[in-house]
This record gives C-alpha cells, sequence and structure tokens, in this order.
C-alpha cells in the first residue's frame, strides 16, 4: 500500500470511522462508447451524510482520462446514493472541478480536517 494510502487510514481510524478498501465495483456510462469499471479506494461503514453512503477517494496527480475522470462519471451516476470525499494535495487543488467532489481536503492538511457527516 502506497504511503498515501496509509496516511488515509491511520486519519479514518483517528476520527473511529470503519472503512472497506476496495470493497465496491460499479459499471460506469461514462463519455465513451463503453462502460467501465470504477472501484472507490474507501468506503466508510456504519455513517452516512444525508443518508447517502460516503466514498473516500485520493486525487493526488492529475492526468488526463485519468482517476478524476472517473470519479467524475461516478457522482454523475450515482449522486444520490454516494457522498463523494476527495482527498487532493495542494499543488492541484485548483485542478479539481466541483463537479468531482462533495467534500475536498487537502492531503498536506489531513491531520487538521475531518469528514463532515451533516
Amino acid at each position: 500500500m502506497s504511503k498515501i494510502t496509509n496516511k488515509i487510514k491511520q486519519w479514518l481510524e483517528d476520527q473511529n470511522l470503519s472503512y472497506a478498501i476496495q470493497a465496491e465495483t460499479f459499471v460506469i456510462d461514462g463519455d465513451g462508447p463503453k462502460p467501465f469499471k470504477y472501484i472507490p479506494n474507501f468506503i466508510i461503514l456504519g455513517r452516512r451524510f444525508q443518508n447517502k453512503a460516503v466514498v473516500v477517494e485520493p486525487i493526488t496527480s492529475f492526468v488526463p482520462q485519468g482517476g478524476l475522470k472517473r470519479v467524475q462519471a461516478f457522482k454523475r451516476q450515482f449522486n444520490s446514493k454516494y457522498h463523494i470525499v476527495i482527498i487532493t494535495k495542494k499543488r492541484i487543488l485548483d485542478l479539481i472541478p466541483k463537479n468531482a467532489y462533495d467534500q475536498l481536503i487537502v492531503y498536506e492538511q489531513l491531520d487538521k480536517s475531518r469528514i463532515k457527516f451533516r
């Protein structure tokens, strides 16, 4: 597991949150001709935001057609069921479009941040 994943795991545990890692696979109708698979990194167990399950997704680099596009497509398709928390590095904060997340957390400030459940 990567250093970032381990830090997020510890951050979630420090908030007394239970989570599943890559526990569910979704088939997403994307912008292209074929659907694709999306596997959230973390799904919070036992806690919800406005009756939505909470997904935590690190986006730490900006690559066109990369993970961010998948998260955006997931949000478009499943917005009524999932609250998406993106954790990103400060250097790419301005590159993360608002339609990709419900809550945005800066990785470098992770220790001072918490997931909102209201």
